[in-house]
């Protein structure tokens, strides 16, 4: 049975006015084809490594020729920040300039903006539809001052007489505020004995599907032999960014063959070149989910193999919590819930019970701390599929969260997975209300009935904190300014936490 567990993503990244003035408007979002489709930019994200340094990492897949250089902006007089070992881990494919603005050269990116470079070597090619990611580190001031980042690739031909000949340069401009930020330190990367895991960003694709891509460092001494990753139960289609099954899936330095399980929602990496995937090395793994599956229940249960090191762990997207992944001793084919006008009914099924007690069902308001509300018999042992259900009254309007304890009677017990349930049909009796919903015009009211002090929080699909607020006690409205807020359109989640209780609700802005 699987398991998953819950976390979030609370990283703000500022903007100056000089960034804003100067630099171009953005020509698309965090994944951007070029005008001629000889060239798919992606923008990961940035982690912060330390007080004052980010690291920023780009993908590049080249469907044409022959990739010459790329370059990446940066403020002008500044230089990507050390250490510069990072620059040179793929020395081999790569001469790398940082800092070099240039019209000329026969090894330099033609930019009309300063930028750091990698060019690829004469024995390298990158072409065909293939991907390489590029990674650099910049001072946060340098970060900060970088609201928007030209990305200029150029590519290559051999004339007559090995004449390189540069042709088919294209550039876009990437919003780096409104594209999901890798975690940094201590956020949302689940640490492990032999390896660390993290969420780094999503997308959506705009068609129904949303692409999440999920980190994995390797700490291991051996290289990577395989990396699995389960999503949540979907009757949807899963996949890979790109590929279809039995596909290779390449990086900046691997390349797996991908094996994707449609009926265990399971996604498999088998190594085909992962030399130096180890010793702390880590690879970005980019997995396509539906869109409305990703927004209710972003489950994901990352492993990672690497020689006779095993590690797992569960993440999601919303809360950056993790528990132990272990399988209940019960068979649970299904646990599911939604909002009905008398409650949230909860339903699952099981195809066999061996020694089961009962099934406690818990509740959370936050995804993290939960309390029993009820108990419901189990059958001791069976080998037939049971259903059962239980329905929760006493919940109030917002996102609650849900989890079964199966408990044996010898006292053994273990978890299911946990769903998320919105309860709409209790709006009319709560306490915060958020209108108009969705938001079509320039503001946006919250009505609120709380008699303590409380937080507003206004969060972003990928749980990054937009704009926060103190809430006075007594306070009975806030009316928020969707200008100010300079929020782009999209799915949005309001916070409230006073001293007795949180509130989520969804806001859509048009």
């Amino acid at each position: 049975m699987k398991r998953h567990i819950l976390f979030i993503v609370l990283i703000i990244f500022a903007s100056t006015t000089w960034a804003q003035a100067q630099r171009p408007e953005p020509t698309g979002g965090c994944v951007q084809e070029s005008e001629t489709e000889c060239y798919t930019f992606e923008y990961f994200g940035a982690m912060q490594l330390e007080e004052d340094l980010m690291q920023v990492q780009f993908g590049l897949q080249v469907n044409c020729d022959e990739l010459a250089y790329i370059a990446f902006e940066l403020p002008e007089g500044s230089e990507a920040a050390g250490p510069a070992s990072i620059y040179h881990e793929n020395a081999t494919d790569y001469i790398v300039r940082n800092g070099e603005a240039s019209e000329q050269g026969p090894n330099e990116v033609e930019t009309a903006f300063n930028a750091i470079q990698f060019n690829a070597k004469q024995n390298y090619s990158l072409s065909g539809g293939a991907i390489d990611t590029f990674t650099f580190n910049l001072t946060m001031a340098d970060f900060e001052a970088l609201s928007t980042m030209r990305v200029r690739a150029t590519l290559r031909e051999m004339a007559q007489g090995n004449r390189e000949v540069i042709t088919q340069s294209e550039q876009v401009v990437f919003d780096l505020n409104a594209c999901s930020p890798l975690t940094g330190p201590g956020a949302c990367v689940v640490e492990r004995d032999a390896a660390n895991f993290a969420f780094a960003g999503a997308t959506d694709n705009g068609d129904g599907t949303t692409t999440v891509n999920l980190m994995i460092q390797n700490l291991a001494e051996a290289d990577v032999s395989s990396v699995t990753v389960q999503t949540e139960a979907t009757t949807d289609e899963i996949g890979v960014a790109g590929l279809t099954n039995g596909d290779v899936y390449s990086t900046q330095r691997y390349h797996y063959k991908v094996v994707v399980n449609q009926d265990e929602d399971l996604i498999t990496f088998e190594a085909q070149n992962t030399n130096g995937y180890a010793s702390g090395a880590s690879d970005i793994f980019s997995i396509v989910v539906p869109t409305d599956m990703y927004e209710l229940a972003p489950y994901f249960l990352m492993t990672v193999t690497a020689g006779e090191s095993f590690e797992t762990a569960g993440l999601n997207t919303i809360s950056c919590e993790d528990e132990p992944i272990t399988p209940l001793p019960v068979e649970l084919m299904s646990f599911e819930g939604k909002a009905t006008q008398s409650g949230i009914a909860l339903e699952w099924s099981t195809a066999s019970e061996d020694n089961n007690e009962r099934f406690e069902v818990e509740r959370s308001q936050d995804g993290k701390s939960f309390a029993k509300i009820a108990e419901v018999a189990g059958a001791g042992n069976s080998a037939t599929t049971l259903n059962y259900s239980y329905t929760d009254k006493t919940a109030g309007a917002g996102l609650h969260y849900y989890r079964l304890k199966q408990v044996d009677f010898d006292g053994q017990f273990e978890y299911s997975k946990v769903v998320a349930v919105e309860n709409r049909a209790a709006a009319a009796n709560a306490s915060m209300e958020v209108y108009p919903n969705p938001a079509t015009t320039n503001y946006v009211h919250v009505a609120l009935q709380s008699q303590s002090s409380a937080q507003l929080k206004i969060m972003d699909r990928n749980g990054r904190t937009v704009y926060t607020q103190d809430i006075a006690p007594g306070a009975q409205e806030i009316q928020l300014s969707i200008a100010d807020l300079n929020i782009p359109k999209g799915l949005y989640y309001v916070h409230m936490q006073d001293a007795t209780e949180r509130q989520v609700q969804k806001l859509i802005v048009q």
